[in-house]
């Protein structure tokens, strides 16, 4: 009797896993809130991530004294998009909060593009966030806030993060940049609000925050990197772009999160631009390599290879590899 290999399995399967898992884990994220608030389940999260990453890629300390005008503000964004996204979402629907995520990726690609069809689909996108602001920020423009400055951050992280994978190999970019993301959130978290020690020390706790570690970080970034090596990378952000319905999907079906059809057509909308732009670059990406040849300098299409070791893959950030092609996790 033939066994499974896991490495059979479609591409677009595993980046689907990978997404959904992330999405369970924010969604059991929240249920840490009442105990932990957001800033206790966000240091929680991130000392589990780095932890359970340094363990399996096991980097150098040397890239970090090498590589520390690169790897400290890449650490420093990422804390701050993981402390905004869990006061987003401990005050908004998740499908709502990694929507409004999508504008600073989407501002990034229509800054980058010459195409003027591009910016017809940041219109499309600006009308879908400005439907979820209105229908569900002007009641908390807290939430509101947060959700924008994580599609911000997200923005820089998605260019630190690209430089990142160039300068430091394999999986050691990553867990360095979430070593640093962690230490600097021992000082943040108790400014923004923690319970007492004893409450974050609970062995409950503790085992809620390593699942959500595990679910948002360790599974995602292996299944992602699996299907990056058969994918080339613009159907990656493409496919990825469905990200957005997921969230929304588990937040009503975990947490009972309940979007108006209104709310779902500015979901759709926001979907649509995202995937809109993904097609157009890829797209051009082929005219210019029709007009000119293959670019000598450009990273080949990935290719069919063993499967990786949980925490080593390429891409810098648990959401970072569709970010990359200008759509977005976080």
């Amino acid at each position: 009797m033939r066994r499974y290999d896991p490495r059979a399995a479609p591409a677009p399967l595993l980046l689907l896993a990978g997404m959904i898992s992330l999405q369970f884990g924010s969604a059991f994220a929240k249920t840490l809130f009442e105990q932990t608030g957001p800033a206790g389940a966000t240091l929680l999260r991130l000392l589990f991530s780095a932890a359970l990453l340094c363990l399996f890629s096991r980097p150098a300390i040397r890239l970090l004294r090498t590589h520390w005008r690169l790897l400290l503000p890449y650490g420093a964004v990422f804390t701050v998009m993981q402390f905004a996204f869990y006061e987003a979402t401990s005050r908004l629907p998740l499908g709502v909060v990694v929507t409004l995520e999508f504008s600073g990726p989407l501002l990034l690609a229509a800054l980058t593009s010459r195409r003027a069809l591009d910016r017809l689909w940041v219109l499309l996108a600006a009308a879908g966030l400005l439907v979820l602001g209105g229908t569900r920020g002007l009641d908390d423009p807290v939430g509101l806030a947060a959700a924008l400055l994580t599609g911000a951050a997200l923005t820089g992280y998605i260019l630190l993060g690209a430089r990142v994978g160039r300068a430091v190999p394999g999986g050691a970019g990553l867990a360095l940049g979430l070593s640093v993301a962690a230490v600097l959130a021992l000082p943040t978290a108790p400014a923004l609000g923690l319970p007492p020690l004893a409450v974050l020390t609970e062995p409950a706790v503790l085992a809620a925050a390593l699942g959500v570690a595990v679910l948002t970080t360790v599974i995602p970034f292996s299944l992602e990197f699996a299907a990056l090596r058969r994918l080339p990378p613009r159907v990656f952000a493409v496919l990825s772009t469905v990200e957005p319905v997921i969230a929304a999907l588990v937040g009503l079906t975990l947490l009972g999160e309940h979007l108006s059809p209104l709310q779902w057509a500015a979901v759709l909308c926001v979907v649509g631009a995202a995937v809109g732009t993904g097609a157009g670059a890829a797209s051009s990406a082929k005219a210019r390599e029709a007009d000119t040849g293959p670019d000598p300098g450009a990273a080949p299409d990935p290719v069919p290879g063993p499967a990786p070791v949980p925490g080593t893959s390429s891409a810098p950030s648990d959401r970072t590899s569709p970010k990359q092609n200008g759509v977005h996790q976080t």
